[in-house]
C-alpha cells in the first residue's frame, strides 16, 4: 500500500514542481505520465529484487462480517477467534520484540518520512536524466540498482506492513510485526543456522526470543511457493488468552467439538462461543 501511496505523493509533488522537458519524455506518454511509469517500473523492481523478510500476523476488530468469513475463513467454514488484545499487547512489548499497530488506509495519514522519500525519488530522476540518456536512465537495471542503494527502500518496505489499499478499510485490520528496527533479516546475509531447530527438535533462539518462538523458523508450501514462519507461543497465557469464539455461517463445527480441542491444547473453557450471525442469502 506504500509503494503505491508513495506513487501518489510522487506525483503530487511533481505537480508542484515539474522539471521534465518534452526531449526526456517517454514517446507516447506526457511529462506526468513518464514520472508515474517510472515511480511504477522502478519501485515494482525494487520489490522484486529486495531480500528482507519481514514476519506478521494479522487481526480484525470485526469479529462476525461476511466479507472476512469469505475472504479468510474458508468461505466460512472456519472460526473467528477473538483473542484477548492486552495479553497480545503484553507479550509483543517485552522488550520491543514484536509491534502492535492499527493498520491505516489513507493517503492523509501517510508518514513525513515517506514524503521524503518521494521527493528523493523525484530529485534522483532529475538528476539521472540530465546526466545520462533516456534508455540509460529508464530501462537500465544498473540504474535502477542504483535507486536501490541510493534510497532508503528498507523505510520505503516497513512502513508499507501498517498501510492497505482504502478499499479494505471495512476489515478494520490491525497488524503483529517482527519489530525490524531489532531483528534485520534478509534471505542471504543472516545467519540462519541460529533459527533453525536441532536435532532434538529445539531452536537455537534463546532469552525472550527463544520463548515466544521455541520452535524456530518453520516452513510451509501454499500457492505454489515456500514460505518461512514463526509460531507464535502463548505459554502462559493459556487461561486468558481467548475471550470468544464465531462458528463459521457454513461450517459444520459443533461447541462441544470446540470445547474438546482447546482442552486438549491447555486453553480451558471458553464461555462465549456463538454461532455466526453472519448469513451468505
Amino acid at each position: 500500500m506504500v509503494i503505491y501511496l508513495c506513487r501518489e505523493r510522487s506525483s503530487c509533488q511533481y505537480k508542484a514542481n515539474p522539471f521534465l522537458v518534452p526531449n526526456k519524455v517517454i514517446y507516447g506518454l506526457d511529462e506526468l505520465d513518464t514520472i508515474k511509469y517510472l515511480l511504477k517500473l522502478t519501485l515494482d523492481k525494487i520489490l522484486k529484487q529486495n531480500e528482507m523478510l519481514f514476519y506478521v500476523s494479522c487481526f480484525s476488530e470485526a469479529a462476525d462480517k461476511l466479507s472476512q468469513w469469505r475472504g479468510y475463513a474458508d468461505d466460512g467454514k472456519g472460526l473467528s477467534i477473538g483473542f484477548n488484545a492486552e495479553i497480545i499487547r503484553e507479550i509483543a512489548s517485552k522488550e520491543n520484540l514484536l509491534k502492535l499497530k492499527k493498520v491505516k488506509y489513507s493517503i492523509e495519514t501517510l508518514p513525513e518520512q515517506v514524503s521524503k522519500y518521494a521527493q528523493s525519488y523525484l530529485e534522483s530522476i532529475n538528476f539521472a536524466i540530465s546526466k545520462y540518456n533516456m534508455r540509460e536512465t529508464y530501462f537500465s537495471d544498473d540504474y535502477m540498482m542504483n535507486f536501490f542503494h541510493y534510497l532508503n527502500t528498507k523505510l520505503l518496505i516497513q512502513e508499507s506492513l501498517f498501510y492497505k489499499n482504502p478499499a479494505f478499510e471495512e476489515e478494520e485490520e490491525w497488524r503483529l510485526v517482527l519489530n525490524e528496527e531489532e531483528n534485520e533479516l534478509d534471505k542471504s546475509s543472516t545467519d540462519w543456522d541460529y533459527w533453525y531447530s536441532t536435532a532434538d527438535n529445539k531452536s537455537a533462539l534463546t532469552g525472550y526470543f527463544g520463548e515466544v518462538f521455541p520452535d524456530g523458523l518453520q516452513f510451509r508450501s501454499s500457492n505454489n511457493t515456500i514460505s518461512s514462519y514463526l509460531d507464535f507461543s502463548f505459554k502462559g497465557f493459556e487461561s486468558e488468552l481467548i475471550n470468544n469464539i464465531y462458528i463459521g455461517p457454513k461450517s459444520n463445527l459443533e461447541r462441544n467439538d470446540i470445547d474438546h480441542l482447546l482442552k486438549y491444547y491447555g486453553y480451558g473453557e471458553i464461555k462465549e462461543i456463538n454461532k455466526s450471525n453472519s448469513t451468505y442469502r
